[in-house]
């Protein structure tokens, strides 16, 4: 009886801990990339903006530049909020939508942007990349609770880690992008959910990356009082 009631306390520890642990609560990748309500919380017409930084010396990718990509929500015919990207400004502007809210379309985006580059470096199917793409977060992104400094404050949040290409059969065929890797910092504390996305893509046989991409959010215009 007493070995019973023992292993029943025990159970009822370990449950606990589980429930409590950020370890054992941890949500999935599929969640935090394309599930999670982040931008419920903010009203149409308003605008998160980001910092977008782009690093290489390669001669045979694009070069390196620094811009802003803004993500703008509003209300389709229906009522409904949806979402707007603006990539980028100048000659290298484009808008991206209208997107659902689910998650941040910012990642969305993005990441069809490294879609489209790949594609054109290495050649082959744009819809391959894309598919190793969503296979790593369906079923191989790392998620881990990080600590996150914004607007002064450091609040909770959760960092995903992809490695889309390393363990693909064709692996050869995506050259120094085989190893290239993002990470997602995550946070329900920060505007949009998304606090940050970097991409790093080593270079065989060289100490700096090939390429090194970063996207920070820098802070939210609210919604004018008119905005519909």
């Amino acid at each position: 009886m007493l070995k019973i009631a023992s292993r029943a306390v025990a159970a009822a520890a370990v449950s606990a801990l589980c429930f409590l642990s950020p370890a054992y609560a941890a949500p999935t990748a599929v969640e935090l990339v394309f599930e999670q309500p982040y931008l419920a919380k903010i009203d149409a017409g308003a605008a998160l903006s980001y910092r977008f930084e782009r690093k290489t010396d390669d001669k045979g990718l694009s070069p390196s530049f620094e811009d802003s990509v803004t993500l703008k929500l509003s209300n389709d015919e229906k009522g409904r909020k949806e979402a707007v990207v603006d990539m980028f400004t100048g000659s290298r502007a484009r808008t991206v939508g209208p997107l659902g809210t689910a998650g941040n379309p910012v990642v969305i985006a993005l990441l069809e942007q490294d879609v489209r580059e790949m594609q054109k470096v290495l050649g082959g199917s744009p819809y391959y990349i894309r598919n190793r793409m969503r296979d790593a977060i369906n079923d191989g992104g790392v998620v881990e609770a990080v600590k996150v400094e914004f607007d002064g404050r450091s609040v909770d949040g959760w960092r995903v880690t992809l490695k889309p290409f390393t363990k693909d059969v064709e692996r050869e065929r995506f050259k120094d992008f085989a190893e290239r890797s993002y990470e997602l910092i995550f946070s329900d504390a920060v505007p949009g959910g998304l606090y940050k996305l970097v991409t790093v893509t080593p270079k065989k046989g060289a100490e700096a990356p090939l390429l090194v991409e970063n996207l920070t959010l820098q802070g939210v215009a609210a919604a004018k009082a008119d905005a519909k």
